[in-house]
């Protein structure tokens, strides 16, 4: 049966059953992307069906009140050969973030430095994205929290919302929380109508980094330690200490392997220095206060596999064909087999020295560390406009 047959059949499905399928739809790249397969496909679900994806949250201070979650996706934008192919060619396929403007759109974004693609803004008239011509695939999720006019909160380096799930549904849920990692190290905990935020650690102010995997949530401290969080919070070691003695651990989940990946700073950062009995939400209202930039840089990276059967490190010299990328929201990993012109073994990485006053991430910028010769470069060549911006008009 050609491509254009079945095309047919599926521009023929019963309007009641998409409607139904439309209703699965949770954000407004999906529900482009159906709308865009045909006429009866488009006339079945309004685009606005999916109001914004940005979740106001009502969080105690020193957050700020206009502080909402906005959520991200990380993609792999292909160029589609014909409207009638299910299948594109590696060679025409882009790295890329999607989130929701401050005004509404959606907008393309530089993967590490968030900075908006101006040349892909859609849907400003003469500068499209025709999503007929390209598919989205997602590769990562994340979220994070910024003020209203999308700037990102001062004082919180990591945060994951949990459950993990539908959070245009769930956020209203007294089960919704999120759980962040806040500037100087410490790992906090606020729960849907709490009126404070809490501690998980009230010994330890050195977590690095959390990842949801396997479905569970999983936290690394600065010497390497792994820790899972039940359902009653508490966390249980999971891992040996690594004994590292790099400066900031990552955790990157790989072909369903966890890494972390540790990075040699050529300054010291900066640690909580007051109080240990002083309240969570005195130590916010510092961190806002108070928030500077570190000047450390990267001058060397180191990777680890848990091998979990064992319950031990084991060092890794390649990653081979995977390219590992840590970012602010998310850290996660791809093969360069589905991106013509990337190569293997290289870690994409930002440096605390590169976010301003405001704690955004100023330019194109972003360093690339290649395992293979342990050099560290500048990745706006990577991440920029060999690989992204220059997509065919």
């Amino acid at each position: 049966m050609s491509d254009r047959n079945t095309l047919y059949q599926w521009a023929n499905l019963p309007k009641e059953l998409l409607q139904k399928i439309g209703k699965h739809l949770d954000c407004r790249i999906d529900v482009y992307r159906f709308r865009a397969v045909c006429t009866s496909w488009r006339s079945s679900v309004s685009p606005s069906y999916r109001q914004s994806t940005r979740i106001p949250l009502k969080l105690p201070p020193p957050i700020f009140a206009d502080a909402f979650l906005s959520p991200v996706t990380i993609c792999r934008l292909e160029q589609v050969e014909d409207n009638f192919s299910s299948s594109s060619s590696n060679s025409m396929a882009w790295l890329t973030k999607v989130e929701e403007s401050t005004v509404g759109d959606m907008q393309l974004l530089m993967p590490l430095s968030n900075r908006q693609i101006k040349a892909l803004f859609w849907p400003v008239p003469k500068k499209t994205l025709n999503l007929l011509n390209f598919r989205l695939v997602e590769l990562a999720k994340a979220c994070t929290l910024k003020r209203a006019k999308g700037r990102p909160v001062l004082g919180i380096d990591k945060m994951v919302p949990f459950p993990n799930t539908n959070l245009s549904n769930d956020v209203s849920s007294s089960d919704f929380g999120l759980f962040a990692i806040f500037h100087e190290g410490k790992l906090g905990y606020w729960r849907n109508g709490d009126e404070n935020w809490n501690l998980l650690d009230d010994r330890n102010f050195h977590y690095d980094d959390i990842i949801v995997y396997k479905g569970q949530l999983y936290v690394i401290d600065r010497c390497g330690t792994v820790s899972w969080i039940d359902s009653s919070l508490n966390l249980i070691q999971y891992s040996p200490p690594l004994y590292g003695c790099g400066s900031k651990k990552n955790l990157v989940e790989s072909c369903g392997d966890l890494y972390v990946v540790d990075r040699y700073l050529d300054g010291e950062r900066r640690t909580w220095q007051g109080n240990e009995d002083e309240h969570i939400n005195q130590y916010l209202l510092y961190l806002v206060r108070n928030y500077r930039r570190s000047r450390a840089k990267t001058v060397d990276v180191k990777v680890y596999k848990l091998d979990e059967d064992w319950g031990t490190w084991v060092d890794v010299k390649t990653l081979d064909d995977r390219v590992f990328v840590v970012g602010n929201e998310c850290c996660f990993s791809f093969s360069t087999k589905e991106f013509d012109g990337w190569d293997g073994n290289f870690i994409y990485f930002n440096d605390p020295s590169d976010e301003d006053c405001r704690g955004e991430l100023s330019g194109y910028v972003g360093h690339v560390f290649r395992l293979s010769d342990r050099s560290i470069g500048k990745a706006t060549h990577f991440l920029g406009n060999s690989q992204i911006s220059k997509l065919p008009s």
